[in-house]
């Protein structure tokens, strides 16, 4: 009997309350409305169709951008793991990250077209160093929240079944705002041609609040499981000796290998199907390609959103490695059918690979962060502490270097490969080939290279039980 009631106290206490989870989860469309919008959905529509600035100079500053991620992630990361307040050590910077964050993001789209190009991308340098700073205060003690919510290896990917839905959400708010931003009702009144700028320029300020209000959630609602019984009394570590605790945890490596190739293809994808429907589907129509950019989006949302209880479950019957090359292979037979429904005469018909293409959003969303919770459980075993913000520093720097590095390849394409010219309406069939070519081919053998991680990755639900029985036995059960 009492060994029966243990049992029930300790499943209680192993799960996620819905109220927590939908707290949390919310926070996930703030990164989607400040950062993801100004680094990856608007960046280039923007800055290079809008305003005309040179698309590899621009990919070359989201490089730059990384370069300074590779100095601030690991170190927020490092002071989030090292605060000891009576908030706990990731909710005050979470809290106050969202307010500096959402305000500094509007900046992007009210900078003076009077500006020199070269001036112009300067400005966007500086302003992009900061605003990836303050981003930096809230992303990396946001995802560490994440990793510490339950020790249950299950309960981990029912929890990122939340994230993962309202992580769909924001791939169509990206879609929704482009749309917006892209549609005849901001058409230039002398040319009737739709003007990106100033939709960007009339839609943002309104995603200011509500990016405040979903910023802020998760610090509100969310409380630190570990904070009061464990890490409140864990010493501090420094920042160089979190940095090589963390380079030896080989797990983390083989996960930010899946995670980075799988990132980098698919957001290339993403970068490059606008073009690809500006000039090879609609002939030049802005207005048109957006709508479609949106459709598919929708598609992804709906389909992706249907399928997190079949993934969640699949999870749970197999192994996060086995569902994790599904979502991978899906996203790659939505490349090879978008060779055959990318075409001019039936522009909607390739809504059909974005369903499949919706897998790529359920790994990075539902299956990548379970795994990722794990790995923390696998260096507390091994360091005796809980670092879920030095992993998690490591982990988020290389995401968003595959961000980079999918918007610098994407400008490379655009400028050098195909030679987009932003001033044509319309655009050479050597042009238009050339974009289509690389659209397809790129991605696709980039994630082939993901699916050899997958068979590498060690932490299997057998070898995750007896890592838990070791915590359990050292530290007891929270």
């Amino acid at each position: 009997m009492k060994s029966a009631e243990y049992s029930s106290r300790k499943a209680h206490s192993q799960s996620v309350k819905t109220s927590d989870a939908m707290a949390l989860s919310i926070g996930v469309l703030f990164d989607a409305l400040t950062v993801s919008m100004v680094t990856a959905t608007l960046w280039l529509p923007f800055f290079n169709i809008g305003l005309g600035l040179n698309a590899a100079a621009l990919s070359g500053i989201l490089v730059i951008f990384r370069i300074w991620d590779a100095i601030t992630d690991p170190v927020i990361g490092n002071m989030s793991d090292n605060t000891r307040s009576r908030w706990g050590r990731r909710r005050p910077y979470i809290f106050c990250g969202a307010l500096t964050t959402a305000i500094l993001s509007l900046a992007f789209w009210f900078i003076p077209e009077s500006l020199s190009e070269a001036s112009c991308l300067l400005v966007i340098t500086l302003l992009g160093l900061v605003f990836l700073t303050s981003s930096t205060f809230w992303a990396m003690p946001y995802y560490s929240l994440q990793m510490e919510m339950t020790p249950d290896y299950d309960e981990r990917t029912r929890l990122n079944a939340w994230v993962s839905a309202v992580g769909k959400t924001s791939i169509l708010i990206g879609g929704a705002v482009l749309w917006a931003a892209g549609s005849s009702v901001f058409a230039d009144t002398i040319t009737g041609e739709a003007d990106i700028v100033k939709g960007v320029r009339f839609i943002t300020p309104f995603l200011v609040i509500p990016a405040i209000i979903v910023g802020i959630t998760p610090a509100l609602f969310v409380k630190e499981r570990y904070y009061d019984v464990e890490t409140k009394f864990q010493a501090k570590e420094p920042l160089w000796m979190s940095i090589m605790e963390t380079i030896k945890c080989k797990p983390l490596w083989i996960l930010i290998a899946i995670s980075f190739f799988q990132m980098l293809g698919g957001m290339i994808i993403d970068g490059l199907g606008f073009y690809v429907n500006a000039y090879k589907v609609s002939g030049g129509n802005i207005s048109e390609a957006a709508h479609i950019e949106f459709l598919k989006k929708a598609v992804m949302v709906v389909s992706g959103l249907s399928l997190i209880p079949f993934w969640t479950w699949l999870a749970k019957v197999l192994d996060k490695k086995a569902v994790t090359a599904l979502l991978l292979f899906c996203g790659i037979l939505g490349i090879f059918l978008s060779f055959f429904c990318m075409r001019q005469d039936m522009p909607y018909l390739q809504l059909v690979p974005a369903a499949f293409g919706s897998g790529f959003a359920s790994a990075v969303w539902l299956i990548l962060p379970s795994m990722k919770a794990d790995i923390a459980d696998f260096d507390e075993l091994e360091t005796g502490k809980r670092r879920e913000g030095a992993i998690n520093g490591i982990y988020s720097w290389f995401m968003k270097l595959a961000l980079a590095g999918s918007l610098g390849i994407s400008g490379i394409i655009i400028e050098y490969v195909a030679g987009i010219e932003p001033e044509r309406i319309c655009q050479t069939q050597e042009v238009i080939d050339s974009l289509f070519a690389a659209y397809l081919i790129i991605p696709a053998v980039i994630l082939i290279v993901p699916l050899y991680f997958v068979w590498l990755y060690p932490l299997n639900r057998r070898r995750m039980k007896s890592i838990r029985e070791q915590l359990e036995n050292r530290r007891g059960s929270v």
